[in-house]
């Protein structure tokens, strides 16, 4: 968590979130952790309306237009949570990414988001990311393993 506890901009991921959603027995914990240590420290958080998408498809997915409508709310008006548009210099970033390596669209605008708002930390659960940024890449694996 020490490295969380320093940034300055921390990145947040789909997967994260979605484990917290779903109460996941190992991450739940994790991320509620983060988050509690995020707002404790004044860290401000970014995330890509990829993230938004995904989880409002799965509240619609199950009829939950209300739940789906709160997570817009808190997606658009935490004070610490910024929803990055997607304009036109994330859009060639991802491009980029997807073109070298070989990357969904989703996941590929997920990376263009962190890299283009200059976040020093991404918490996500793709290990592989390691390898695409050079920001401190923090894996819902790499807190559970310390």
């Amino acid at each position: 968590m020490k490295r969380i506890e320093n940034a300055r901009l921390l990145y947040l991921d789909q997967g994260p979130v979605e484990r917290l959603l779903e109460f996941h027995a190992d991450y739940y914990p994790l991320v509620s952790a983060v988050l509690d240590l995020v707002y404790g420290k004044n860290i401000q958080m970014v995330a890509s309306p990829v993230t938004l998408h995904s989880i409002c498809t799965r509240a619609f997915s199950k009829g939950n237009a209300v739940l789906a409508r709160e997570y817009r709310e808190f997606f658009t008006r935490s004070r610490h949570l910024v929803l990055r548009d997607v304009d036109a210099e994330i859009a060639l970033s991802a491009a980029e990414f997807r073109a070298k390596h070989r990357l969904g669209v989703e996941e590929s605008l997920s990376l263009a988001t962190a890299f283009v708002t200059g976040a020093d930390v991404v918490f996500t659960e793709h290990e592989s990311w390691k390898n695409y940024l050079d920001s401190e890449v923090i894996t819902l694996d790499d807190l559970r393993n310390e």
